[in-house]
């Protein structure tokens, strides 16, 4: 991609409506998930009406390390989009660092580059008491962290709604801790949460 116009930022931006802002220039991004859930959570998919409006842009973040802590998963959804409804992987999170942050968001022959200064975490924090929720399309990595938990055999993964690990759902633990290195995350949507990154440079360039 040939990059165009880099400018540098450094300040904290609201999740919120990341594809949006992203597509009007204004830096902002999100991640994804991993924990419990248990195996009637992941047997069905359905609607979820806590994805509220249609996404109009999806994206993708591509990470050399991802920590999620207090992870929880929820099970495969549908969500609305603007190109109709996606099943996805439903996640939240207390909080989420992000280490070498590189994030791509594209719409109508458009692309848009995110990526924070290189050896940095970002970090993305929930509000208050709140968490971060996730949809998520598909993840892949490395497992280097299970909140204690044994690690898979291949710690080299791919979760998908339809590649669902035997060890992405902990019965015992609600929540927990869970570490990737060397991430993609293709993602449908995200609400809440704070974005804090520290010299991140945007790049708008024709696909």
């Amino acid at each position: 991609m040939n990059g165009r116009s880099p400018r540098t930022f450094t300040r904290t931006l609201a999740l919120t409506a990341l594809p949006t802002a992203l597509l009007m220039g204004a830096p902002a991004t999100s991640t994804a998930l991993l924990a419990p859930g248990g195996p009637r959570a992941r047997a069905t998919t359905r609607a979820d009406a806590t994805a509220g409006r249609p996404g109009n842009v999806l994206w993708v973040l591509q990470a050399g390390r991802l920590v999620l802590h207090g992870s929880a998963f929820h099970g495969v959804v549908t969500v609305p989009t603007a190109a109709g409804p996606l099943r996805a992987l439903k996640f939240t999170a207390r909080s989420l660092d992000i280490g070498d942050l590189d994030l791509a968001a594209g719409r109508d022959g458009v692309m848009v580059r995110l990526r924070a200064k290189p050896a940095t975490t970002s970090t993305i924090k929930g509000k208050g008491k709140g968490v971060v929720t996730l949809y998520t399309r598909k993840l892949s990595g490395t497992v280097t962290g299970l909140g204690g938990a044994p690690l898979p055999a291949d710690r080299s993964v791919t979760v998908t709604p339809d590649a669902l690990p035997s060890w992405l759902s902990h019965s015992a633990v609600p929540t927990r801790t869970v570490a990737f290195e060397n991430v993609t995350v293709s993602q449908v949507a995200q609400i809440g949460g704070d974005l804090s990154i520290t010299g991140s440079v945007l790049y708008a360039a024709d696909e």
